[in-house]
């Protein structure tokens, strides 16, 4: 999953993309998520506009070879872009940068 979040800072907010990986049988079973952000406004386009320094995922789709993804993002609330990658790819930065929700549960339970 590619979703987006919110850091506030004392000048302003940054709008940023994460990654998670689910269990696909049971969905409500975080498998990974990222540690930082994989995708984060740098160009002009995304810094500069009605909000700045916002991107937020609008929708995606997968190549015919099954790895290619194109996702479609909103950029500074002024307009609609275009980032494409590998699935691959984002599985491995996940692998790379990533942990595993249950494990990071268990070890901030208070006991």
């Amino acid at each position: 999953m590619i979703y987006h979040g919110v850091r506030r800072t004392p000048s302003s907010s940054i709008y940023r993309l994460g990654l998670a990986l689910f269990d696909l049988e049971q969905p409500d079973i975080c498998l990974s998520r990222g540690d930082s952000w994989m995708f984060a406004p740098e160009a002009d386009y995304e810094r500069q506009g009605d909000v700045q320094d916002v991107v937020f995922p609008c929708g995606y789709t997968i190549g015919a070879d099954g790895d290619t993804i194109r996702l479609y993002y909103g950029a500074a609330d002024s307009c609609i872009a275009l980032a494409t990658g590998s699935i691959r790819e984002l599985l491995e930065w996940l692998d790379e940068n990533g942990h595993s929700e249950q494990a990071h549960d268990r070890r901030h339970r208070p006991t």
